[in-house]
């Protein structure tokens, strides 16, 4: 099933690229004073949430990920063993995974709409595609956080479970800013009305989530000899179909969020809730079972 999961992963990036090229300019409008603020105070609170939140995505990457002395713990399945094994990571290595794509998402989201807001809090007129590049960074930290939430609340945390596997690593600080804080933070913006995301946007998080298919594949036969989620394992009979149900999850996830926004549109309270209760059920900061200790 290797050729029909790797033309499924071509597909869903030929037709994410496709569709930024050939959908209407306008389904991607967003309204500038709303997203970068129309008066100086509220570009002032934008420019320094943004960039608060970027920086701390930076550190995160920077200092607790990449040149964290302590090696990172994960248990992939290499390929050539078929076996899921316990594997130390180092340095940039521990990017692989797609929870560190997510936090460099938020991260580049953050840092980047927080410049176009100071851009606008100087006086400068912001063009069509600065704003429209900002959503869309905005689009992918959301739909890669809300989908990285649901599947280690969901899938992983539950697998490792069973397996009667250690998991109290997947707690540690960096672990949470990926799994918890990126959808928290980045959910924030959505209570305050700061951000637009229109359905269309949803295509860039399916080329987002194409490229680390495209990767995962190539770091498993070319680079590190294994996959990091034994369900993006493209070998397996029901492999086209795990592809699939991602694809489908990772685009209920930006629905949400879209539908969020609606909602808080319409009645503030009611879309609040309705988010902090995603968060709530989306999120877990706590291991589900820790260890017996005598």
């Amino acid at each position: 099933m290797t050729t029909v999961s790797r033309l499924l992963i071509a597909g869903m990036f030929c037709g994410s690229f496709a569709s930024l090229i050939l959908l209407d300019r306008s389904l991607f409008s967003l309204d500038v004073d709303l997203i970068y603020g129309s008066t100086d105070v509220q570009k002032a609170l934008r420019i320094t949430y943004r960039l608060l939140c970027g920086y701390l995505g930076f550190h995160a990457i920077a200092f607790w990920i990449v040149r964290n002395p302590v090696p990172g713990q994960m248990t992939p399945l290499f390929r050539e063993s078929n076996q899921l094994q316990k594997h130390a990571t180092i340095g940039v290595e521990r990017l692989v995974p797609f929870s560190s794509w997510t936090l460099i998402a938020f991260c580049v989201s953050m840092l980047v709409n927080g410049m176009i807001s100071l851009y606008s809090w100087m006086g400068q007129p912001l063009p069509e595609w600065v704003v429209v590049v900002g959503g869309a960074f905005f689009g992918i930290a959301f739909s890669s956080a809300a989908l990285t939430a649901i599947i280690v609340r969901y899938v992983i945390l539950p697998d490792m479970g069973n397996k009667q596997m250690e998991m109290d690593h997947m707690f540690l600080k960096h672990e949470q800013m990926m799994h918890n804080f990126s959808l928290i933070f980045l959910s924030i913006e959505m209570i305050f009305g700061w951000v637009q995301l229109p359905l269309a946007m949803v295509v860039f998080g399916f080329l987002y989530g194409s490229i680390y298919l495209i990767f995962a594949e190539f770091w498993a036969t070319r680079g590190g000899g294994y996959y990091v989620y034994e369900f993006i394992d493209t070998r397996p009979s029901n492999a086209p179909f795990l592809l699939i149900g991602l694809v489908v999850v990772c685009a209920l996830s930006f629905s949400l969020g879209v539908f969020a926004l609606y909602l808080r549109l319409g009645n503030f309270f009611v879309g609040t809730t309705f988010i902090i209760l995603f968060l709530i059920f989306s999120t877990r900061f706590t291991n589900p079972t820790p260890v017996q200790r005598d």
